[in-house]
């Protein structure tokens, strides 16, 4: 896989020289919105939100309570676009993202006699590959709008998840007794808390934003996963499904 990046960053920035193609000669002007270029190359930082979907309370009825949130993704990367019209265009590029994730929930014990709340945090990082079809009109003097819609590959490098866990039970005396617990696991690999997370995932890319002056580019992207990411060794196999949802400013080379 490393091998595999690797030429992937070498393709692209091989192919960076090309995108200068369409510039007009004199003055350091730039031909019209697209310039009739084969091959636009951009450079982009993202940052927003990551959300990991799951349906642990239907697979465990002893989760009394459970609220999960979005935490902080943030990334950078390298986009392609091959220009088949002005219009019309197929567009690849390689990312590498941050993203953090909460999940807190309450556990009740055979009848009632024990609870426990688990606060869990999580921190993973990934690259991720889309391949799109884009669509981008110009709407304005110097302004043009897109529209991609496509799929994604993504693959976990490395990631931990913590775990706090507040045990409180009764004793023979009728006194409660409480416990707290640190949980520190790998987060793709066996043994993290309820379960641990596949590396590949495969899902929906949805980016659209608008390109000022030929150059800067502002947009929303959107990361749907459709496979079940929850590596479980249990009996029962939760469903976990990642969504990033991430603004993007990025620069035209």
């Amino acid at each position: 896989m490393r091998r595999t990046i690797q030429l992937v960053f070498i393709a692209l920035f091989s192919l960076v020289p090309l995108s200068g193609a369409g510039q007009c000669g004199a003055g350091g002007n730039y031909c019209a919105l697209g310039g009739g270029r084969l091959l636009d190359i951009d450079v982009h930082a993202l940052v927003g939100g990551s959300y990991v979907t799951e349906n642990y309370k239907d697979c465990f009825p002893e989760i009394s309570d459970l609220n999960a949130g979005m935490g902080l993704a943030v990334g950078v990367g390298l986009g392609a676009r091959f220009n088949l019209t002005r219009t019309f265009g197929l567009g690849t590029g390689i990312n590498y993202i941050s993203s953090r994730g909460t999940l807190d929930m309450a556990v009740t014990g055979q009848q009632s006699a024990s609870i426990s709340n688990v606060f869990q945090r999580s921190h993973y990082y990934a690259f991720d590959f889309p391949v799109y079809v884009s669509f981008s009109p110009c709407i304005a003097n110097g302004v043009r709008w897109n529209f991609d819609i496509g799929l994604y590959y993504s693959y976990g490098t490395s990631g931990k998840q913590k775990n706090v866990i507040y045990d409180a039970k009764t004793n023979e005396l009728g006194q409660l007794m409480t416990t707290r617990t640190v949980l520190e696991t790998d987060y793709y690999k066996d043994g993290a808390f309820i379960n641990s997370f596949k590396r590949a995932d495969i899902g929906l890319h949805v980016d659209t934003g608008v390109t000022f002056l030929d150059r800067l580019r502002l947009g929303l992207r959107a990361h749907i996963g459709l496979k079940n990411v929850a590596k479980s060794t249990g009996l029962k196999n939760p469903s976990c499904h990642n969504i990033n949802i991430m603004a993007v400013a990025g620069w035209r080379l």
